[in-house]
């Protein structure tokens, strides 16, 4: 009878449960929901009632969280595999997670129904005995599965007989392939004809060989697997230390392959990695403080606080021991930072608020250092175009304020464009053209106004001479200035002034009576 591969969902938000429980067909994938828990707590007691196969568990929940749960239910129950619900801000105790056995794990953000059907299959491909497809019995299983569930830690011991008829030679060898098209067969016809090659492991593009020969052989086997790095610079090789007992399989294949393997995100153009031959990581620095980068980008600090991110960045590429995911989730994080940074200081973030689970999403994709760090400096190339822009438009802003403060000042004195443009440090013609965009009328047209408004209130409280007043507001020539002033005000000098005395006095008058 087909066996569906049970799971358990666990969630303290009953809508995420829900939306898990409703994003796929789970039946027709093959898989079952068992339950829903809102806490570790009650999770691990529908592990013990239900025992599913695979538990789907967010970090942060009341009473006992993600971490704990996966603590203990490793420990516990350590044939159930666990697959973690993480956002970008949780990233330290995601991390945490992978070392109690964290089989993989989904971002938020990118949570959907084909996405989690692509993780669940993944996972469940890797459980023994599960058979989801079909109701045949388990077949007798080969020496390379036997190894592989070894390696996995589905098995704890192998049979000894069967294994001494196999392995013939003294010594092993954990070998990794990464890439498309790799032909195995070729490599080990160039091998000595005693020694023998175990596909243990496979997924898409990688493969792990185990190489079993004698300890005579192992310069041989070295310089063959060097020589075929370097025929096809589309495949990358992983090579353990040699081993004396098939004991000490699962053991180098933790402490050293695994390792290994976190090189491939960091130096994606190298073809070799040898156990002996690694290369050096960056000196050690500081940690990385957060909180400094804050302080500096509210203060404004830019260039400080982006060349003390891009300084750790540079760091950060050269720990190649660090698993990628700490690496995507400190770019992920640096992300969601900036932009409730800016957000705080009024920068306009609705463009980059609508593009920031594509940047997630990206980083998290990526297959290799180059790639992250294309997306996250895309990221902050817009940043940087954001604030430029802003304190751009702020300054341009500050400036206009100067330039009208300072005609309001002079206005009296013969003000020409090319005189303010000197004071300002302006081009003429750029502040000219400058003065329209950002004033609506030309400079001028402004200078006009401000001179006529200042005559006006002359006009109306001095009993001075309107020829006088003429050259008191900044004009030279008495006829020029009539000819302005009519031209704004729809009427010449005398007539305001007597308009103006005439409309008081009749205030004055109705005032009296009154």
């Amino acid at each position: 009878m087909e066996e569906p591969c049970k799971v358990l969902i666990v969630d303290d938000e009953m809508l995420i449960r829900q939306g898990i429980i409703n994003y796929i067909d789970w039946e027709s994938e093959g898989f079952q929901i068992i339950g829903e828990a809102s806490n570790g707590k009650e999770a691990m007691h529908m592990i013990e009632q239900c025992r599913p196969h695979i538990v789907v568990t967010d970090i942060v929940m009341p009473i006992m969280d993600g971490i704990d749960l996966v603590r203990e239910g490793k420990k516990a129950f350590p044939e159930i595999e666990i697959i973690v619900l993480s956002s970008f801000e949780d990233f330290d105790y995601v991390r945490s997670t992978f070392q109690s056995g964290v089989a993989d794990y989904i971002l938020k953000p990118k949570l959907n129904g084909q996405e989690l059907v692509k993780i669940l299959n993944r996972v469940a491909d890797r459980i023994p005995n599960l058979r989801r497809s079909t109701g045949l019995p388990e077949p007798n299983r080969s020496i390379e599965e036997m190894l592989g569930n070894l390696l996995l830690g589905y098995e704890s011991s192998l049979d000894k007989t069967v294994l001494s008829s196999v392995f013939v030679n003294s010594h092993f060898q954990l070998v990794a392939v990464y890439g498309e098209n790799y032909d195995i067969s070729q490599l080990k016809t160039a091998f000595a004809s005693n020694v023998a090659i175990f596909q243990v492991l496979s997924e898409e593009a990688e493969a792990t060989f185990l190489i079993n020969f004698n300890f005579d052989q192992l310069e041989a086997i070295s310089e063959t697997i060097e020589e075929y790095s370097q025929k096809d610079a589309k495949l990358t090789w992983l090579v353990s230390e040699p081993f004396e007992s098939i004991d000490n399989l699962k053991n180098v294949y933790d402490e050293s392959l695994v390792k290994m393997k976190k090189y491939l995100f960091y130096l994606p153009e190298k073809t070799l990695f040898m156990h002996n031959q690694l290369p050096v990581e960056h000196a050690k620095q500081p940690i990385f403080d957060l909180n400094h980068f804050i302080e500096m980008f509210k203060d404004r600090m830019f260039n400080a606080a982006f060349t003390y991110l891009e300084n750790h960045i540079e760091y950060l590429s050269g720990q190649y021991n660090n698993d990628s995911f700490e690496f995507k989730s400190f770019l992920g994080n640096i992300v969601f930072n900036i932009i409730v940074l800016m957000d705080n200081m009024k920068y306009g973030t609705q463009d980059i608020e609508r593009k920031k689970y594509n940047y997630f999403s990206s980083i998290n994709e990526a297959n290799h250092v180059n790639e992250a760090l294309l997306q996250f400096n895309e990221f902050l190339d817009e940043v940087r175009i954001i604030i430029l822009s802003n304190d751009e438009a702020n300054e341009q802003s500050n400036n206009l304020e100067k330039i009208l403060a300072y005609i309001e000042q002079h206005y009296t004195q013969p003000l020409r464009l090319s005189e303010i443009a000197e004071h300002f440090h302006f081009n003429a013609s750029y502040l000219s053209s400058y003065f329209s965009t950002h004033h609506k009328e030309g400079f001028s047209e402004y200078l006009n106004r401000v001179r006529i408004k200042k005559s006006m209130e002359l006009l109306e409280n001095s009993t001075v001479s309107i020829s006088n007043i003429s050259g008191m507001v900044g004009y030279s020539e008495h006829s020029y200035f009539c000819k302005v002033f009519k031209r704004i005000t729809g009427t010449s000098p005398g007539n305001y002034r007597k308009e103006h005395h005439a409309q008081n006095e009749e205030t004055n008058s109705s005032s009296l009576k009154k």
